[in-house]
């Protein structure tokens, strides 16, 4: 099971996985990075970003969020459109508070980011000091809403489910306790932070980790029936919108061809927009004895605004076979010329009787060297 041919340009790889009903699948992937243009045009870039094959966070990986995550996910049902970037005032003018936007086919994401504010206690009262002006802010969850709190030392340690690695996030909001304790910069602007025992929803553009709710509960139960009759497969009722990295309101049906992507102050360039592009990718899985044309589906867009970079990925699956070594080739992008375009029975086929004879007379050159 490797890719022995890809005419693509773009990087790929295949990796076995097994479902929640215990059948193995060969899952392929490929991967594109793209400059895009004031047009939103996309061209490849010369230097295209590697498969990431284990997840990548900005920093401890106990502390800080998640970067880029594996590639390797089963299926997505849904597409991914994530943002990795900083917000950016307009001509780089300090401000104190910035709205910034993601867009997908008309669809629209807002997000208030704000100056370093924390809470100061004066006269009694917890009160919230103005917001430092900043040019640049990262769009990153340890920015956002949540966190841990340990009230009384570390046995006493809570956590805000659905974002481990945010700020703010308190078991006692009240007191001196909360003196100097910094605020999120990352706010939905409908439900500002008003006071240190308000808990809104986490909100940032980002990957959300795999133990953060609400993704976390789409893995199903690993309880005592798990253990007796299923382990180590999945549970029954896992669901695999676990797959999905980005934030619920950034999960997308499948976009098609042409769909306008924009992202409003996050770069220089108070709008940098991407067109969803026209790309065929056959794959083919070429077994022992036929081979199967698979169609991978774009799941996973990651924007680099501030670079004016995205990545795409197109992911596709094959059943595996009892005996692995009977999936023995992935064909990736066109067939090139004089090249099989399928195998049958074990035989090339060629749509040419003068590509078969050349072929055949360039194996047996590469068999008597």
């Amino acid at each position: 099971m490797q890719i022995t041919r890809n005419t693509t340009a773009m990087v790929a790889g295949v990796n076995a996985q097994t479902d929640a009903d215990a059948r193995q699948w060969c899952v392929v992937v490929v991967k594109g990075t793209f400059k895009t243009s004031p047009s939103g045009a996309l061209q490849l870039a010369s230097e295209q970003r590697p498969l990431v094959e284990t997840d990548e966070h900005y920093g401890d990986p106990e502390q800080t969020p998640l970067r880029y995550e594996n590639d390797f996910a089963l299926h997505k049902p849904l597409t991914d459109v994530l943002v990795v970037g900083i917000a950016v005032a307009p001509g780089r003018v300090p401000v104190q508070e910035l709205l910034v936007r993601l867009e997908v086919a008309g669809r629209a994401k807002d997000v208030l980011v704000i100056g370093e504010r924390r809470f100061v206690h004066v006269a009694g009262e917890l009160r919230i000091s103005p917001p430092v002006p900043f040019v640049e802010l990262p769009l990153r969850f340890d920015r956002a809403f949540g966190g841990l709190d340990a009230p009384r030392g570390p046995a006493s340690i809570q956590a805000e489910r659905r974002n481990l690695s945010g700020v703010g996030f308190s078991v006692a909001p009240r007191g001196s306790r909360l003196d100097g304790a910094p605020l999120p910069n990352l706010e939905d602007p409908r439900a500002r932070i008003t006071a240190a025992s308000d808990r809104p929803a986490p909100v940032g553009f980002g990957h959300v980790g795999r133990s953060s709710l609400p993704r976390l509960s789409y893995a199903g139960t690993f309880d005592e029936t798990w253990k007796r009759d299923r382990r180590p497969f999945l549970p029954a009722d896992f669901n695999p919108r676990f797959f999905q990295s980005a934030p619920e309101d950034q999960q997308h049906p499948r976009l098609r061809d042409g769909e306008l992507i924009r992202c409003l102050h996050m770069a220089d360039d108070a709008v940098v927009q991407y067109i969803v592009p026209s790309l065929d990718i056959p794959v083919r899985a070429v077994y022992a004895n036929r081979s199967v044309v698979l169609r991978p589906e774009l799941d996973t867009i990651v924007l680099e605004p501030h670079l004016a970079l995205a990545t795409l990925t197109w992911r596709a699956r094959t059943p595996l076979p009892r005996k692995p070594s009977h999936l023995r080739e992935i064909w990736i992008g066109p067939t090139p010329s004089g090249e099989p375009i399928d195998f049958r029975d074990g035989r090339p086929v060629f749509t040419r009787l003068g590509d078969a004879t050349s072929w055949l007379a360039k194996q047996a050159t590469q068999e008597g060297s």
